[in-house]
């Protein structure tokens, strides 16, 4: 009895060592359901992007707790913007209107609704600039809810995370991660609508 309790103790430690120097963080599944909620509750969008390399992102993309979204994206205007999103190969799909973004880029109005496949049939064909398909990994860690973005196609190589805060005090005070590229919340041409007009900055 004693030993099968030591190998317990044993193999869970491991575990947690794994996750300390191997880079992978743990990740909250109750957490990121209660961040949900407040999120998709909310009329006010308080988000913060960087710009990241894919190959050095720390955490584990295949955890069984990450959320993964196949997301093909037309806008349908970029001012105000409006967009439709397919997520995951006609399994949902979304209208949403962005609106009155701050000066820092790290808050807007945002409005989104759910729509029947005919719905987003019909305004499909109103695209403006090209459509942006990519791939998001969605979780919660580090006490954050945390998208990484991975695109394709025409914007193959690029990749941001994303974090979508309470409020702003509290985006204000996150520190920026040390193994991002660069914090591009401000700069209007890593925005998804300059990238659907212009691809990728140079």
């Amino acid at each position: 009895m004693v030993k099968k309790i030591f190998i317990g103790i044993t193999i869970f430690i491991l575990g947690m060592l794994v996750g300390l120097f191997c880079g992978k963080k743990l990740f909250d599944k109750g957490k990121y359901d209660q961040r949900m909620d407040e999120i998709m509750a909310d009329d006010i969008e308080v988000e913060r992007k960087w710009l990241i390399d894919k190959d050095k992102v720390p955490y584990d993309l295949n955890d069984k707790d990450v959320y993964v979204y196949d997301i093909i994206q037309t806008y349908l205007c970029f001012d105000p913007e409006i967009r439709v999103r397919n997520y995951n190969y006609d399994s949902d799909y979304e209208f949403t209107i962005k609106t009155n973004m701050s000066k820092d880029g790290v808050v807007r109005d945002e409005y989104n609704l759910n729509i029947t496949k005919e719905e987003y049939e019909n305004l499909v064909p109103k695209q403006e600039g090209n459509t942006i398909h990519k791939t998001r990994y969605q979780f919660y860690a580090d006490n954050q809810l945390i998208c990484i973005d991975i695109f394709h196609d025409d914007l193959d190589g690029l990749a941001y995370m994303e974090i979508e805060f309470p409020n702003k005090e509290e985006s204000d005070a996150f520190e920026t991660p040390s193994w991002v590229i660069k914090d591009v919340t401000d700069d209007i041409r890593y925005k998804n609508g300059h990238l659907a007009r212009y691809g990728i900055p140079k």
